[in-house]
């Protein structure tokens, strides 16, 4: 009988290797991209903390992401580097998340803003990417589709990333 393959059939080992280390480098990337954010806000919390908006829950949730998100994203980072990819893409879905919830607090006390550029950035930021992240931390945790939760998580740091270069070449063009 001839060997008959069928859609169903797994890609071959070294194509499945390559597909998995490009996934794992993507990982190491974001996660490094998101470590050097959280250890750049990091001093926030050793500083005056009059500058974190209001006591109570929401100055509470801003505090506690400013701690995690190190944490979170050193963890993914050490998760990608050792090959643990839906550990990884897991921390990295749980700090999507928490940094939907750091939005939170100014959404219930300025409401949201539909003006300008925040027309388009509001609703992604509020609306989709915690669906994204929650849907990635689901592929994960059932280690389906690793390849699209590794996108999912993905997409809203490399949207904070064009957002600060396009924040550069505006300052560049028009000045401050």
């Amino acid at each position: 009988m001839p060997f008959v393959t069928t859609l169903n059939d797994a890609p071959p080992a070294p194509a499945r290797a390559a597909r998995l280390l490009g996934l794992y480098l993507l990982l190491i990337i974001i996660a490094a991209i998101e470590a050097f954010d959280g250890l750049a806000h990091l001093p926030t919390l050793f500083g005056d903390m009059s500058e974190i908006p209001g006591p109570g829950v929401g100055g509470a949730i801003i505090k506690a992401h400013i701690a995690s998100h190190p944490l979170l994203a050193l963890a993914a980072l050490g998760f990608a580097t050792v090959g643990r990819l839906r550990y990884a893409i897991m921390a990295l879905g749980v700090l999507v998340l928490l940094t939907w919830l750091n939005f939170m607090p100014s959404v219930v006390r300025h409401g949201l803003d539909f003006r300008g550029v925040s027309a388009f950035e509001t609703p992604v930021r509020i609306n989709a990417f915690p669906l994204m992240g929650a849907c990635a931390i689901a592929l994960a945790a059932r280690g389906q589709r690793l390849g699209l939760a590794t996108l999912l998580v993905s997409i809203p740091t490399l949207y904070s990333v064009c957002a600060v270069i396009a924040f550069g070449i505006g300052i560049m063009i028009y000045g401050f």
